[in-house]
């Protein structure tokens, strides 16, 4: 028989009293403990960003641009693409500074690990999937589109 259980807490210390008990009776096989280290965590579904689990602040804008560049990890997003899919802007000969002011402020933000954000000169913007940025979303939200489809 198998059963999978979700410990769902910001408290790291509760997950690994429960995972020690289970393993002590025989319930779950014992494991080494994972700790992932990343420098940037993007949580969708409560709208924040950790840099080295410190809360950033951003504006809507600015959350959302890192979020979009973060969730379509490996592909230069073109300024006028970033336009269309942040702002909802479809134009392709104003605002594209607009993108370049925001990224510069997302960087600043984000300090030491401005460099998630790479600049493709003449074209765009670019996050390379790495173990340093991770976009987290809750699996106890119910969201309108899994409800429609079940």
């Amino acid at each position: 028989m198998r059963f999978s259980i979700t410990i769902d807490t910001e408290d790291e210390g509760t997950a690994l009293r429960l995972l020690g008990a289970l393993e002590e009776a025989g319930l779950a096989p014992a494991a080494e403990a994972v700790v992932e280290e990343v420098d940037v965590r993007i949580l969708p579904d409560t709208r924040q960003v950790l840099l080295h689990e410190r809360p950033v602040e951003l504006t809507r804008l600015e959350f959302e641009l890192l979020q979009h560049l973060c969730e379509h990890t490996d592909r230069v997003h073109r300024r006028r693409e970033l336009l269309a899919a942040v702002w909802g802007v479809n134009d392709d000969h104003r605002g594209a500074r607009t993108v370049d002011v925001h990224v510069r402020r997302v960087r600043q933000k984000l300090g030491a690990a401005a460099d998630v954000i790479q600049t493709v000169r003449g074209v765009g913007y670019l996050v390379a999937s790495s173990a340093r940025v991770k976009v987290e979303r809750s699996p106890n939200v119910v969201r309108l589109a899994d409800r429609r489809a079940g």
